[in-house]
């Protein structure tokens, strides 16, 4: 957000993620679409890829919900994980509500930064 210069939205993204074309105004529909516009936010785990197994094309998909929380009682300094959960198969209305955010990813308008 420090180099936010007043744009009217704001993203963060993980540096490991492919843009589909025309992927500002996919997003920006998107967020119309939901109940909470203006306030949304559009969040996400992007899938990785490596340097060498970058593909040619980006594989457009329909995302996936965040829903499932895990935790791993064996780790030293067990934190609950926020995992990726089921498929939007496309025929939704809009997306799907949660109360969390994923750091890889997320969209959102501006007052986001500002509306504290």
């Amino acid at each position: 957000s420090k180099l936010w210069g007043g744009e009217t939205f704001f993203m963060q993204c993980d540096s490991h993620l492919l843009f589909a074309e025309h992927w500002d105004e996919k997003y920006r529909q998107e967020m119309r679409e939901t109940l909470n516009y203006p306030k949304s936010v559009l969040s996400s785990y992007p899938p990785g890829f490596s340097e060498n197994n970058k593909p040619n094309r980006v594989k457009e998909s329909h995302g996936a919900r965040l829903c499932t929380c895990d935790t791993y009682l064996s780790d030293p300094n067990p934190i609950v994980r926020i995992n990726t959960g089921i498929g939007y198969r496309g025929n939704e209305p809009r997306p799907t509500q949660i109360p969390f955010i994923a750091a890889g990813f997320f969209f959102a308008r501006s007052e986001f930064l500002t509306d504290w």
